[in-house]
């Protein structure tokens, strides 16, 4: 079964995934992009304007398959 890696940068961190996880195929990976990217959300701060995170996906060769981009925004009302 294909071997696949989730790294995480918010702009100011990289954590790189050094175990990976098994999955049937990408699309099983795309779906756990989104349960972690629903995390990361929860985890935004109320008081900061702009906060995103990439979810770069590896395959065992290091190759990116895909990225996922999370962003939260916050405008003045004018």
């Amino acid at each position: 079964m294909p071997h696949y890696f989730i790294d995480l940068h918010d702009g100011a961190h990289h954590i790189q995934d050094k175990e990976g996880f098994e999955a049937a195929n990408p699309v099983v990976a795309r779906e756990r992009v989104v349960g972690i990217m629903s995390a990361v959300a929860q985890g935004f701060q109320a008081d900061a304007d702009h906060q995103h995170c990439v979810a770069a996906v590896r395959d065992e060769s290091g190759t990116v398959l895909f990225r996922a981009r999370l962003s939260l925004n916050f405008d003045a009302a004018e």
